[in-house]
């Protein structure tokens, strides 16, 4: 090969890489990543959240209300030592109050806020909403705090930038009522397509910060465990299924650690797809397999160790890698579960007539 030709070659190379940077860019402005999957994402968070303070209503006078054991003055106190008493230090303290009717009055608002947030009713009003509800719960219980709060509060804040009620939502149906029509812009033409490509660039943002941030869970989980002995020689599982703390079903626990093998082989695969979780889930012919990897996991976890709203968060964060063909495909095979079988016609109302080239035909008489 001459040097031109090979000049040449590194020209056309560039060329192309210089196109696909360019369509990169085009698609970040034009096409928002996974809209499906926010819509879901957020029917998930929400609705996970509208169940754990329905949950929690029994207890929600000693988690955050009057009775609670850190006192609206403790509060106060700590949110001060925390640096939490800034412009919306207001906000957060609302649910350290001593009136009992006061505390469920705001109780009740955080439920029909999640509620709304979850069916879809004015989106980009009820997210930074829900945000504010999640955060004043979480800083209100930060002595009891789980796993489930702090992924609740950053899916709620990541999902601010998403336009999660482009689709199953309220918001979706009043639009497919108005036929598609769009609204006149007093703004003029120019503008409104700088707001939507800007929006279409936060809701992309959104979208890689949450993947981000699920495989970083996975990624420190995984590093973690093969600090510890027992996940190195396969008995964390063992030890786990043994724990009265960790226990939902003991005698199916019990009987799963007697299988010493078997807790062994899957303490390896945890730890492995959660090593590999990175590294697979963005291939095409492996993603599912490691999605249903992570799938079971979670079921098991919450199923066997008493932490459903742990697994079922995780399970939400781990929507945002599904993508629109997935959904479509889902949508379909649901679309004909549902529908009902068309009934046979009546015999006795049609005739049979020839149609050529040795063919019946069904005419009506």
């Amino acid at each position: 090969m001459t040097a031109r030709q090979a000049l040449g070659l590194g020209r056309e190379r560039a060329g192309v890489l210089g196109a696909r940077v360019i369509g990169a860019l085009r698609d970040l402005t034009l096409r928002p990543l996974a809209p499906y999957s926010a819509a879901a994402m957020r029917i998930g968070l929400a609705g996970l959240y509208v169940l754990h303070l329905l949950r929690e209503l029994p207890h929600a006078n000693r988690l955050w209300g009057p009775g609670s054991p850190l006192t609206p003055e403790l509060f106060a106190e700590t949110m001060r030592a925390r640096g939490w008493d800034g412009a919306f230090g207001w906000w957060y303290g609302l649910l350290a109050t001593d009136s009992s009717v006061v505390f469920y009055a705001w109780y009740a608002l955080a439920l029909l806020v999640s509620a709304l947030y979850a069916v879809g009713w004015r989106t980009r009003a009820m997210a930074p909403l829900f945000v504010f509800v999640v955060v004043a719960f979480y800083i209100r219980g930060s002595m009891a705090n789980s796993g489930w709060a702090l992924l609740s509060l950053l899916f709620a804040n990541y999902l601010v930038f998403c336009a999660s009620g482009r689709h199953w939502s309220l918001d979706a149906r009043r639009r497919a009522r108005r036929g598609g029509t769009t609204r006149p812009v007093p703004w003029g033409e120019e503008t409104e397509e700088l707001r939507r490509r800007a929006v279409t660039v936060l809701h992309n943002a959104g979208m890689g910060v949450i993947a981000l941030q699920v495989m970083v869970i996975y990624t420190s989980a995984a590093m973690y465990k093969i600090r510890g002995t027992s996940w190195r020689d396969g008995s964390a599982l063992y030890y786990s299924m043994m724990s009265d703390d960790f226990s939902t079903f003991p005698e199916m626990s019990a009987w799963i650690a007697s299988h010493g093998t078997f807790t062994a082989v899957m303490a390896y695969v945890t730890v492995f797809s959660q090593v590999l979780f990175a590294a697979l889930v963005f291939n095409r012919r492996l993603k599912y397999v490691i999605l249903v990897v992570m799938l079971s996991t979670h079921v098991g976890i919450g199923v066997f160790m008493a932490l459903p709203m742990f697994s079922a968060i995780t399970i939400v964060g781990d929507l945002v890698f599904l993508p629109t063909s997935f959904w479509l495909a889902a949508a379909g095979f649901v679309r004909v579960w549902r529908e009902p079988a068309s009934p046979l016609p009546d015999p006795a109302r049609f005739g049979r007539v020839p149609k050529g080239r040795g063919e019946l035909r069904d005419q009506p008489r």
